[in-house]
């Protein structure tokens, strides 16, 4: 009898015990997503310290010369893709959340920009950040699923990533949102 209760127990404690290491994965992986969209609203927003009124010396709008992300605005038409500085796709993450240094697109946090001009001045963008990444389980791309992830999991072509919106039984996905005004001369 007593064996009897001491096996109950156990199973409820191991039981407990894969729900808790779950539980820890994902909000890890939550934590560390929060963390890659913070950090690319950042940079956005560094970006726009160089956004500024044309000098009397230079009537041109420097917003796409001396930005690196931000320049990427009216090519991308209010849709979401990859960042990139003109010559190199950003967007990869490793599990840590740093930028994955070799380029393989396989990290397993990937980020996507949206920018929309806000009011026809021109004087303020809206930036939003998306980090998406697999799903626990879904690493095997098994069949079972009703949609398939990209191979390369963040999409060899920059202008048009996974639509991750719609495939949340595949996909974790974290958004962010800012404003990012013009510098105004004082």
């Amino acid at each position: 009898m007593a064996i009897s209760v001491l096996a109950i127990g156990a199973s409820g404690i191991f039981a407990l015990q894969k729900a808790t290491v779950v539980a820890n994965r994902d909000a890890k992986n939550l934590e560390v997503a929060n963390h890659i969209a913070s950090s690319w609203l950042d940079r956005l927003r560094s970006d726009g310290m160089k956004w500024n009124y044309p000098s009397p010396g230079n009537a041109l709008q420097d917003l796409d010369t001396d930005t690196q992300w931000l320049r990427q605005i009216d090519q991308q038409a209010n849709a979401w893709y990859r960042p990139t500085d003109g010559t190199t796709i950003y967007g990869v993450h490793d599990p840590f959340g740093n930028d994955d240094p070799s380029g393989s697109l396989t990290g397993p946090y990937c980020v996507n920009l949206r920018l929309a001009w806000v009011g026809s001045d021109h004087n303020l963008i809206r930036a939003e950040v998306r980090v998406y990444w697999l799903r626990q389980g879904i690493q095997n791309f098994g069949s079972q699923l009703s949609i398939t992830p990209p191979n390369p999991l963040c999409g060899a072509n920059a202008a048009a990533p996974p639509d991750v919106d719609a495939s949340t039984d595949v996909f974790h996905v974290v958004h962010a949102v800012t404003g990012i005004f013009k510098n105004m001369p004082r």
